[in-house]
């Protein structure tokens, strides 16, 4: 931070270090290179600090090219963020003619590993999953109930949310539930949000 402010380095970092360390090579005091790393260390956690930097009271401001273009707080440079990638996919809320819901256990591997959820198509965050009824585990009057919207650490996802009533047998391994029991089941806060549109909250 105090090299890039100093020599106005435009570079962003982490690109910009090999540029800074050629530059901290040529100001190194070889005969004391501990008490130089150290004074850096100082004048960075002191005074040359990230926010509203002490510039007036700095020893070294006098060729400072940062705090004579009056924009320290510009430097570092940072690389943008990239942009999270946007993933869908569809979830289908099961009822019987007991209003209870179908559960199933997803995959002991992979994102959300092992926790409840109500059957999904095959979303992930290098994919998107299938949409529509069609794509729905079994034939019945599925009904679109809109959509949710759910951000992971590395994806956004969208989820069509789908619903069928009085469906008393189902072709894959799972669970009938009492909705009021919802609450008890390990469900991520993704599968609640689908339950919570899907149920009408």
């Amino acid at each position: 931070r105090v090299m890039a402010r100093h020599r106005k380095i435009e570079t962003p970092l982490p690109t910009a270090k090999p540029e800074i360390r050629e530059m901290l090579e040529v100001m190194l005091d070889q005969e004391k290179p501990g008490e130089f790393a150290q004074a850096m260390m100082d004048l960075g956690a002191t005074i040359c600090s990230p926010k509203r930097p002490a510039c007036a009271l700095c020893p070294v401001n006098e060729d400072c090219i940062g705090f004579e273009n009056g924009n320290p707080e510009l430097y570092p440079f940072k690389q943008p963020k990239a942009e999270k990638p946007r993933r869908k996919g569809a979830a289908f809320v099961i009822l019987n003619s007991k209003e209870q819901v179908f559960l199933c256990k997803r995959e002991n591997t992979g994102l959300l590993a092992g926790m409840t959820q109500v059957p999904t198509t095959d979303w992930n965050s290098r994919k998107s999953g299938a949409t529509g009824k069609d794509a729905a585990p079994l034939e019945a009057d599925w009904k679109n109930s809109g959509t949710i919207q759910h951000t992971f650490t590395h994806f956004h996802l969208q989820l069509e949310v789908w619903v069928a009533g009085k469906v008393d047998t189902v072709p894959s391994e799972g669970w009938w539930c009492d909705q009021k029991k919802l609450v008890e089941e390990a469900l991520p806060t993704v599968m609640r949000k689908v339950l919570g549109q899907g149920l009408g909250g």
